[in-house]
C-alpha cells in the first residue's frame, strides 16, 4: 500500500523547486543583460594594414679624435710665443721642444688655409701658426686647451675661419668657452659664456654650428679623443660678437 507523502516531505520538495526556479531566473536575467550589452557595445572599426614606412637612421654624432702621433716637426720659436722672460726660465726651454707640442690641425682647415693649429700638451697653451706668425687660441696659462677645431664661416663672407672650445682654469673655476678666429682679419673673440666643468665640442650640421658637451679621454702621449653627449645649442655671430642659441 503506497505511502502518501508526509507535510515535512512536501515543504522540502517546495522549497527545492523556489531555489532552483529561483537560480534559473536569475541565470536567465544575467543572459539577457550581457545580450543587451552586447548589441549595444559600439563596433570596433576595420583596421587596414599597411607597410611601415622605413625611418632613418639618425645622423650618428661624431666621435673626434686628436692622435698623438701628429706632432709638429718644427720647433716653436719661443719669443712668438707671448709668454715672459720669467715664464720661459720657470718652465725651461727645453718644456717647449717639438715632442710637447700636438698637432691638432683638422685636414679640411690645413687644406683651405694652410696653417697649422699647436697645443702644448702639459700646459694648454694653444696657437695658429701662419707663415711664421703665432696667433694664441683662448686664455688662461692652465686647463687643457684648445678642445676642438672647426672649419667654419661663422659670418657668412665667403672666407674660412676658424670656431673653437678651449678649456682653462683648475677644479670649481675651470670651464670651457668657444673662440673664433678669422683669417680675413687676422684676428679672434672669445665668447663672453661658458660652461663650468663641462668640455664642450663642435659640429656642422646643415649650415649651423652645434656645441655639444663631450667627455674627453686623452692617452700617454697627450692625445685626446671626444665622445660627444648631448647638444647645447647653436653658435652664432652679430657684429663680431658670439652668441650661443640654446636649443
Amino acid at each position: 500500500m503506497e505511502k502518501k507523502p508526509t507535510k515535512k516531505r512536501k515543504n522540502a520538495l517546495r522549497t527545492l523547486l523556489f531555489v532552483v526556479g529561483a537560480l534559473a531566473l536569475l541565470l536567465l536575467s544575467m543572459a539577457v543583460t550581457i545580450g543587451i550589452q552586447q548589441c549595444m557595445r559600439p563596433q570596433k572599426p576595420v583596421v587596414t594594414t599597411e607597410a611601415p614606412t622605413e625611418t632613418p637612421e639618425p645622423t650618428p654624432l661624431p666621435d673626434r679624435s686628436y692622435d698623438s702621433r701628429q706632432k709638429p716637426s718644427f720647433m716653436p720659436e719661443l719669443d712668438k710665443l707671448g709668454l715672459s722672460d720669467d715664464e720661459l726660465t720657470s718652465y725651461g726651454e727645453e718644456y717647449f721642444t717639438p715632442e710637447n707640442w700636438l698637432d691638432i690641425t683638422p685636414d679640411d682647415l690645413k687644406n683651405a688655409v694652410g696653417c697649422t693649429v699647436i697645443r702644448h700638451i702639459g700646459l694648454g697653451y694653444s696657437y695658429i701658426v701662419q707663415e711664421g706668425a703665432y696667433y694664441r687660441l683662448g686664455e688662461g696659462d692652465d686647463g687643457k686647451g684648445v678642445l676642438d677645431v672647426l672649419l667654419s664661416d661663422l659670418n657668412d663672407d665667403g672666407e674660412p675661419d676658424v670656431l673653437y672650445t678651449y678649456h682653462f682654469g683648475t677644479g670649481y673655476d675651470a670651464q670651457t668657452k668657444i673662440g673664433w678666429f678669422d683669417f680675413a682679419t687676422l684676428s679672434g673673440k672669445l665668447s663672453p659664456f661658458g660652461m663650468q666643468r663641462d668640455f664642450l665640442a663642435l659640429n656642422a650640421e646643415d649650415g649651423a654650428y652645434c656645441v655639444y658637451r663631450c667627455t674627453r679621454f686623452v692617452d700617454e702621449e697627450g692625445g685626446f679623443a671626444l665622445h660627444f653627449t648631448d647638444r647645447i645649442g647653436e653658435v652664432v655671430e652679430q657684429s663680431g660678437e658670439l652668441y650661443l642659441m640654446l636649443d
